[in-house]
C-alpha cells in the first residue's frame, strides 16, 4: 500500500511540475506581447477577467484574481491611468463599483487574447486534446479535498 501512495505521490508531483512548466513557458511567450502592450502580468489578467458583456464589480474581479480589494484598487488605478478601464457607480447597487473596458481596453484585451490563443502550446493540441485537457483542468480546479 505505501509503494502505491509512493506512486501516487511520484505522479501528482510530475502532472505539478508539468503545470508549472506550462504557466512558465506561456508566461514567457507572452512577455513580448506584455511588453508591447506596456501591462504586467498582474494587469493583463485583470484584463482578461473583465469580459466585455459582463463589466464585474471591483469585489467580484478581486475575488476572480484570488486578491484583496485594496490590490484590485491599485491594479484598477494602473488600468485606468493607462485609459483601458473605467470605474462606475453599479446601478444594481450605488456603493459597488463596477469595471468597464474603455474601446482601447477592448482593442488591448482582443491583442492579448489573440497571442494567448496563437502563442499558447495549448494551441497547438488538436481540437479533441484541447477539449480533454479543459474537461481534465476543470475537474482538478472543481475538486474540493
Amino acid at each position: 500500500m505505501a509503494e502505491r501512495a509512493d506512486a501516487d505521490e511520484s505522479l501528482v508531483y510530475e502532472v505539478l511540475d508539468l503545470v508549472f512548466t506550462l504557466t512558465d513557458q506561456t508566461n514567457a511567450l507572452l512577455a513580448d506581447t506584455l511588453g508591447d502592450l506596456e501591462l504586467t502580468s498582474v494587469q493583463a489578467k485583470a484584463l482578461w477577467q473583465i469580459e466585455p458583456s459582463a463589466a464585474p464589480t471591483m469585489r467580484r474581479l478581486a475575488a476572480s484574481l484570488h486578491c484583496d480589494p485594496s490590490t484590485v484598487t491599485f491594479i484598477a488605478d494602473r488600468l485606468q491611468d493607462k485609459d483601458l478601464i473605467t470605474r462606475e457607480s453599479d446601478p444594481a447597487n450605488r456603493r459597488a463599483k463596477i469595471v468597464t473596458l474603455t474601446e482601447r481596453g477592448l482593442a488591448t484585451r482582443r491583442r492579448l487574447a489573440t497571442a494567448m490563443v496563437t502563442k499558447s502550446q495549448v494551441s497547438q493540441l488538436s481540437p479533441a486534446e484541447q477539449r480533454q485537457l479543459k474537461r481534465l483542468l476543470a475537474k482538478a480546479v472543481h475538486t474540493t479535498g
